[in-house]
């Protein structure tokens, strides 16, 4: 016992002694802040993942809305201006056989100036050489003046327009749609018998690009509505960017607030219309223009089926909802947090969450850019 009490002493005096016995004791203290740095870097990766998909999933929910105002904005006007524009030809400058010094038009003009169809300005007061006469609008524009010719179409250049015909007749003088102009068709030759027979053609075209454009629209319609059918693009990017929850539920609170700002369009149909052609008679086997102009009555659902497509517009609820998603909606979502070594509930403690703010935006001050005057520059935006 004494040897052993000697060991003991001499190990206390001996200076290393004096270092490991400390270091012995801190070691659980170490380990402690070990395990503490490892559950807190938990945390932290938890929040950051948790973060990022709220913000990738409100991006991709609102981007499908942007796209579909886009998409609609571009079908409302500046689509098939340029269709129209690069189908055209130059109208035959002459009238009962003789050269009358008439100014060159286009078949652009004849749709044109009936208002049948909108031109970007703007020289809008140039009628229809005017209205062939703009260039592409400049990138940083952020008023394309798409309108139609003088007062055609007034009551439709609204943001709740109305399916008014402005008084026009067809023969039997039933309202309808006049689609081409009485006035340029009795100075130009535009037959639609005999001749050429541009205006059936032109006429033909006409339909060709609304049914198509009008295609477009209810295809992109479509395409919106399903995606965004139970926030299933929110959901996925969210379940694809944590994978700790079940998709149908991931990020239920914060889809069920984008889920309150479903947007939605009506389209602006047309079905009795009425085309003016020029009258003309074949004399010792030429195509003389008489002067004068000849009503073709058209109903729409009898030729394609269809009313023809013109553009779409916002509801008055999904204006109110676009101005509030232009000054940003606020999303929180709560997440669960792993398990700790220390068996702490720290959700029911600090009860976690992550938040963010999407914006969507259109150089407009009321964030209507779909009509009247349709600009294709919606975008996304996430804040804090």
């Amino acid at each position: 016992m004494d040897k052993i009490g000697f060991l003991i002493r001499r190990s206390l005096r001996n200076h290393r002694a004096q270092i490991l016995l400390p270091a012995v004791m801190l070691a659980p203290i170490f380990i402690l802040v070990v395990y503490l740095l490892f559950e807190t870097a938990k945390l932290s990766m938890t929040k950051v993942r948790q973060q990022f998909a709220l913000d990738n999933a409100a991006y991709s929910q609102m981007s499908i809305s942007s796209t579909y105002l886009n998409a609609v904005a571009m079908v409302n006007g500046p689509l098939p201006y340029r269709v129209m524009q690069q189908m055209s030809t130059v109208l035959d400058m002459t009238k009962d056989g003789q050269q009358a010094g008439l100014p060159e038009r286009t078949v652009f003009d004849v749709f044109y100036k009936a208002g049948a169809i909108a031109s970007i300005g703007p020289n809008h007061e140039l009628g229809p050489k005017g209205a062939v006469s703009n260039g592409a609008p400049e990138p940083e524009s952020t008023d394309w003046g798409i309108r139609y010719y003088k007062d055609r179409r007034k009551n439709w250049m609204k943001e709740d327009p109305t399916p008014s015909t402005d008084g026009e007749k067809d023969p039997d003088g039933k309202d309808a749609y006049m689609l081409t102009d009485r006035e340029l068709v009795e100075k130009y030759f535009f037959e639609y018998s005999g001749g050429s027979e541009m205006a059936k053609i032109a006429i033909k075209d006409y339909f060709k690009i609304f049914v198509r454009t009008g295609s477009i629209y209810n295809s992109q319609t479509y395409v919106y509505k399903d995606n965004m059918r139970n926030n299933r693009m929110f959901r996925q990017a969210y379940f694809l960017n944590t994978k700790d929850c079940k998709e149908s539920e991931c990020g239920k609170q914060a889809a069920a607030v984008l889920g309150n700002f479903m947007l939605e369009t009506k389209p602006m149909e047309i079905d009795d219309t009425v085309f003016h052609v020029s009258q003309t008679v074949k004399i010792n086997g030429k195509w003389i223009h008489q002067g004068h102009s000849l009503a073709i009555p058209i109903s729409m659902t009898e030729v394609v089926q269809a009313k023809l497509f013109q553009f779409a517009y916002l509801t008055a609820s999904s204006r109110s909802r676009l101005q509030k998603m232009g000054r940003g909606i606020l999303l929180k979502q709560p997440y669960k947090l792993p398990a700790n070594r220390f068996n702490i509930n720290l959700v029911q403690r600090y009860k976690p969450y992550v938040r963010n703010t999407v914006y969507l935006n259109c150089p407009r001050g009321n964030n209507n850019c779909v009509w009247p005057n349709p600009l294709p520059k919606y975008s996304v935006r996430i804040g804090i």
